[in-house]
């Protein structure tokens, strides 16, 4: 009984860690703590700004070709 339990353990651990295997951990990754933000009302002609922090945290230089806002 002992041996089946462990024999369906080690084919779970290696069925969740295959795809995990998979991803691709080279390259530039982007990470920001926020994704978006909301002035709320703001009178027109207002000048504001907002910094948003962004790290790479991939194995290569990552660089950001083109910014846009909505």
């Amino acid at each position: 009984m002992k041996r089946i339990i462990l024999t369906s353990l080690v084919i779970v651990g290696l069925l969740v860690a295959g795809p995990l295997a998979a991803l691709d951990t080279k390259g530039p990754r982007i990470e920001a703590k926020e994704l978006r933000h909301d002035f709320g009302k703001i009178v027109q002609g207002t000048q504001v700004a907002y910094e948003f922090e962004v790290r790479n945290s991939g194995s290569e230089q990552l660089v950001i070709e083109k910014i846009q806002s909505s």
